[in-house]
C-alpha cells in the first residue's frame, strides 16, 4: 500500500455528497416501503452477525463461498488479504482518494438565528486511530454488496465518520454488507441455491475481520484504537470484539472504546455480553463501549420496535447517553447536512442543544429518549426528519443527533481534550 500517497489536495463534499444523508433517506424509504412488510420483528438492519439467515443466490453472485476478503493464496502458505488492494478501502492515511479527505465546513446555527462558520481542521498527528464498518446503506442487489463504493457509501462516511480526523487516523473498509434490498429477505430464513455458499451475514463480517487483521498487521500493532459502527456495521464489530479482543488483554487496553450505534449491545448480566468490555460511565473512562438507539420522546418503542432490544434471547441493551455518561439528561451536539438550514451555505450545520438526550427504560426497551428544544420564535429547523416507521424510531440518524458529544468523548478518553 506504499505506492500510494495521500494528496494534499481536499475533495470538496458540497451538494453532492455531504447534504446526501436526505438521499441515503430517501433511498432507504423506497426500499423499506415494501420490505418492511416482508420483515419479521428479527429482521432488521443492525445485522445480527451471526449468520442464521440465507437468501437465494443466483450463479455467480457476491455469496459463491469466496467472500470472505482472503485470497486462495499468497506466498507459500500465506493468504493474501483482499485489503492488501487499496482500492477496497474507504478511508486510510495514505489512500490518494480518501473519502475521509473532504470539506467538512459547518455552520453553527442558534436559536435566535445567529450563524457562526466552523473551519475544519483535520489532526495533523493523530495519537490514535478509528476504524469503521458502516451500516446498511448499499444499493446492491442481494445476498451482498460488492466492494465498489457508490454514493451511498460516500454519503455515510461524510455524514457519520469523516468528521472523528479530528481526533484520530481514519480507517475504514468498504465490505460485502448485506445490501437495503437484502433486509426484506432476512426474516424468510430461505435456504441458498448454491452449493456452499456462505450465509450473508457471514460474508460480510468475515470482511469486516480482515480489514481489521489487516489493519492491525500494517498499521495498528502499537496504536490505540476506537472501533466505530452504526447499524449493520456496528453488529459486526460487536461480534469482532466478542472473538477477537473482548479476552484479549494485549488488544483490549489499546482500546480506547467502541461506539457501537444503532445495534443491540448485551448489558452485563445479559446473554452474549462482553466478559471485559463495559459500558462507559465517564468520559475519562477507556476499554469500554458506548451504544445506544434513538427514539423521540413523543414516540417510544412500540412492542414490535425493531431497537433498543436484545432480539435473539433474553435480557437487557447496553444505553449510554454520550450527552452524559453518568446518568441524567444532556444537550446533544448534532451536526445535520447543511440542506436542513435554510440559507445555509457550508456542507454541514451544527445544532447545538437542538435536542435534549436521556436514556430511559421500560419493561421490555432500553433506548435513547431524546426531546426537541425548538419552541416557536426559535430560528433553527422545527424538525429534522429522520424517520421510517415508529418500529425504527430516528435509527437513520442515531449518529447525526450526537456526533460532536461523541467526538469530544474520543477527545477525552484519549488524552487530547
Amino acid at each position: 500500500m506504499g505506492d500510494r500517497h495521500r494528496t494534499s489536495c481536499r475533495r470538496p463534499a458540497a451538494s453532492g455528497r455531504a447534504r446526501r444523508v436526505g438521499g441515503r433517506i430517501a433511498v432507504l424509504l423506497a426500499v423499506l416501503v415494501t420490505a418492511i412488510s416482508l420483515m419479521s420483528a428479527a429482521a432488521c438492519s443492525s445485522g445480527d452477525s451471526s449468520g442464521s439467515a440465507t437468501t437465494t443466490v443466483p450463479t455467480g453472485g457476491a455469496n459463491d463461498g469466496a467472500g470472505d476478503g482472503v485470497a486462495d493464496s499468497g506466498g507459500p502458505g500465506e493468504p493474501v488479504s483482499a485489503y492488501d488492494d487499496p482500492a477496497n478501502w474507504l478511508c486510510r492515511p495514505d489512500l490518494i482518494d480518501d473519502l475521509c479527505d473532504i470539506d467538512l465546513t459547518a455552520t453553527l446555527v442558534r436559536a435566535d438565528g445567529s450563524t457562526q462558520v466552523e473551519p475544519f481542521t483535520p489532526a495533523t498527528d493523530a495519537p490514535i486511530d478509528c476504524f469503521y464498518a458502516y451500516p446498511t446503506v448499499s444499493g446492491d442487489p442481494p445476498p451482498n454488496a460488492d466492494r465498489i463504493p457508490g454514493p451511498e457509501e460516500e454519503n455515510v462516511i461524510a455524514n457519520q465518520f469523516a468528521r472523528f480526523a479530528e481526533v484520530c487516523r481514519t480507517f475504514a473498509p468498504s465490505y460485502q454488507q448485506v445490501p437495503i434490498r437484502g433486509l426484506a429477505v432476512l426474516g424468510g430464513g430461505t435456504t441458498t441455491t448454491l452449493p456452499g455458499a456462505r450465509p450473508p451475514f457471514e460474508v460480510a463480517y468475515a470482511d469486516v475481520r480482515n480489514a481489521w487483521q489487516q489493519y492491525q498487521r500494517t498499521d495498528g500493532a502499537d496504536r490505540r484504537f476506537v472501533l466505530i459502527g452504526h447499524s449493520q456495521g456496528a453488529g459486526h464489530l460487536r461480534r469482532l470484539i466478542a472473538e477477537e479482543i473482548d479476552d484479549d488483554p494485549a488488544v483490549r487496553d489499546r482500546m480506547v472504546s467502541a461506539l457501537l450505534i444503532g445495534s443491540g449491545v448485551p448489558a452485563p448480566g445479559s446473554p452474549d455480553a462482553f466478559e471485559n468490555v463495559p459500558p462507559c460511565t465517564e468520559s475519562a473512562q477507556t476499554g469500554c463501549v458506548v451504544s445506544y438507539a434513538t427514539f423521540e420522546s413523543a414516540q417510544p418503542p412500540p412492542p414490535d420496535s425493531l431497537f433498543g432490544r436484545v432480539r435473539n434471547g433474553g435480557g437487557r441493551v447496553v444505553c449510554t447517553n454520550p450527552a452524559a455518561l453518568g446518568g441524567g439528561s444532556g444537550d446533544l451536539d448534532s451536526y445535520y447536512p447543511g440542506g436542513v438550514q435554510p440559507g445555509a451555505t457550508t456542507p454541514f450545520v451544527r445544532l447545538e442543544g437542538w435536542w435534549d438526550g436521556r436514556c430511559v427504560a421500560d419493561e421490555q426497551f432500553d433506548w435513547l429518549q431524546v426531546t426537541s428544544a425548538w419552541a416557536p420564535g426559535d430560528q433553527r429547523p422545527d424538525d429534522l426528519g429522520g424517520r421510517i416507521t415508529p418500529q425504527w424510531g430516528l435509527h437513520l440518524v442515531d449518529v447525526n443527533v450526537a456526533l460532536g458529544n461523541l467526538i469530544d468523548l474520543v477527545r477525552t478518553q484519549s488524552g487530547q481534550a
